[in-house]
């Protein structure tokens, strides 16, 4: 398949400064350029589908260059938010960059790419000759028309300093800058970007005289939240494992809704569009196997975090929910069920019903009494309806056991 047509075919188009997405794509390999944040020493889980995108230019030839915006970092875009954001030290960018670096060289299959930190020029600029060859190229009556800027003019309680309001002028610098580094003539970023990127393509038109092109991809939006994707209740979803351990993020793609898991199979994962097709079908015939939603789940952890830790969560995950016996899983994974799992300590000749209320499985013994009665709870993978049963050293795997209340509802029981 060309480029472009892999492009439309998992949802990563929205604007293309071009006549046509394959002048863009499908001709002479092309050198072109995403922009990242450096604030965080880590990606998250929003920020996945550019880094895809960019998996399938460098995939069919093209070369990547990535900013680190350690100049425009400190300046801040004022989109998306309603004030102004906190200056990062050269020292916490270099830091940063170092993490993101490997980040990328893991997503990106391990090929070689360019990161620059745009810091390297920027504080070059002398202010008055700025002013002078760019900034005259920019009108105020359009950038206070941009869709990150009005608001926070408009908006009563809001406001915008001068300083916010020259990112734009910045990004379009940083273009022009890799056009005539690099040959840099392609610009990648969602569509809130739009508006910096088109600036870009025109500076270069009117200072270079030269042909660079713009192309977005949507920004991806929990259907259910209206949020940004990748927002869970605990803040975002990172791709470091030390932010965001390889189980949890295995539960945040376990976790998303029907409505969201094609898309998400299609923009997020290297599975071939057939092999989803055949996913989604085999989900259809049985929604509540969550199908789709546990080969989302192997296939993004995998690819962040490599396939041990993909396979070592799956197994956690279906000790926890689909009845797989502990004993049947790995150390490695049953060290990490200790670890990520909800868990309370307890010793053996311990009454269940007690063990019930010590892991918070029950308010009070007389409800536990009453979820064994009812037949509600499992000691790894036993029924227990006696409520004068205690913990027994079969029970227990290696120190430890799995109680469940229902099906959803469960504890790692740790011998103390």
């Amino acid at each position: 398949m060309k480029l472009s047509e892999i492009l439309r075919e998992r949802g990563y188009v929205y604007q293309h400064s071009s006549e046509t997405l394959e002048e863009i794509t499908d001709g002479a390999k092309r050198t072109l350029y995403w922009g990242v944040d450096p604030s965080a020493d880590s990606m998250h889980v929003g920020q996945l589908q550019g880094m895809m995108v960019l998996r399938r230019f460098v995939e069919d030839g093209h070369n990547v260059i990535v900013i680190v915006g350690g100049g425009t970092g400190m300046i801040g875009d004022p989109g998306g938010k309603s004030a102004e954001r906190n200056l990062l030290s050269d020292e916490a960018v270099a830091v940063n960059a170092v993490a993101l670096h490997d980040q990328f060289k893991q997503l990106l299959g391990g090929v070689d790419f360019r990161m620059v930190n745009n810091a390297e020029w920027l504080r070059k600029l002398n202010y008055m000759e700025f002013l002078r060859d760019i900034g005259k190229h920019f009108t105020v009556n359009e950038m206070i028309k941009r869709d990150t800027v009005r608001p926070r003019i408009e908006a009563p309680d809001q406001s915008i300093s001068y300083t916010e309001f020259s990112y734009m002028l910045l990004q379009a610098y940083d273009y022009l800058h890799l056009y005539q580094q690099f040959g840099c003539d392609l610009q990648v970023g969602g569509s809130d970007q739009w508006g910096n990127i088109l600036s870009g393509v025109d500076l270069i038109r009117r200072v270079a005289g030269g042909d660079a092109f713009a192309l977005s991809w949507p920004l991806l939006v929990d259907k259910t939240t209206g949020r940004k994707f990748g927002k869970s209740e605990g803040g975002a979803v990172w791709l470091d494992a030390k932010k965001t351990s390889p189980f949890k993020f295995y539960q945040f793609w376990l976790n998303v809704d029907d409505v969201a898991v094609e898309e998400l199979l299609l923009k997020m994962t290297l599975l071939p569009k057939v092999e989803i097709d055949e996913v989604l079908q085999k989900h259809t015939a049985a929604p509540a196997e969550r199908h789709a939603q546990k080969e989302l789940a192997y296939e993004v952890t995998s690819l962040v975090h490599g396939e041990g830790a993909a396979e070592d969560a799956q197994s956690v995950s279906q000790a926890l929910f689909a009845g797989t016996d502990i004993a049947d899983i790995s150390d490695e994974a049953r060290s990490l069920l200790a670890q990520e799992a909800p868990n309370a300590p307890v010793s053996i000749g311990m009454l269940v019903v007690d063990a019930l209320v010590n892991a918070g499985l029950a308010t009070s013994k007389r409800e536990a009494r009453q979820f064994v009665e009812d037949g509600a709870v499992n000691l790894s993978g036993e029924s227990i309806t006696d409520v004068s049963r205690a913990l027994l050293e079969s029970d227990f795997k290696k120190g430890i056991a799995l109680l469940k209340r229902g099906k959803r509802n469960v504890s790692v029981l740790v011998l103390d």
